[in-house]
């Protein structure tokens, strides 16, 4: 039994721009990188999504949409601060960080989770 291979968002975007791009047979794409025929036209159907991913601050496996960009943007630089100040934070701290977030933000709809 084989073992499930999950690539990168980075390995993704490699695996479309110098296989797909270069009109390489998909069969011989998908035995190269170790993966399903299927997982590869799930690739190349998300490819728009895939090139405009943002490798920046990651370095997932998966395309990751948040509906609470702000509120995001605002928890991860508090982590961050945090962290430089060696603070301890826990899951429900920050949790209850968000949700101050977006209440200031204006989101009253907003549910914070792990």
């Amino acid at each position: 039994m084989s073992k499930r291979k999950c690539l990168s968002i980075k390995e993704k975007k490699n695996l479309i721009f110098y296989e797909v791009d270069k009109g390489v047979k998909k069969k011989d794409i998908a035995l190269k990188f170790g993966i399903p025929p299927n997982s590869l036209s799930t690739i190349i159907k998300n490819r728009d999504k895939i090139q405009n991913y943002d490798l920046s601050n990651s370095c997932s496996k998966r395309l990751k949409t948040c509906v609470y960009e702000d509120v995001h943007e605002a928890v991860f630089k508090w982590i961050h601060t945090m962290r430089d100040k060696n603070a301890p934070i826990s899951g429900t701290f920050i949790i209850e960080k968000s949700l101050q977030f977006a209440k200031a933000l204006g989101y009253d709809e907003f549910r914070g989770s792990n």
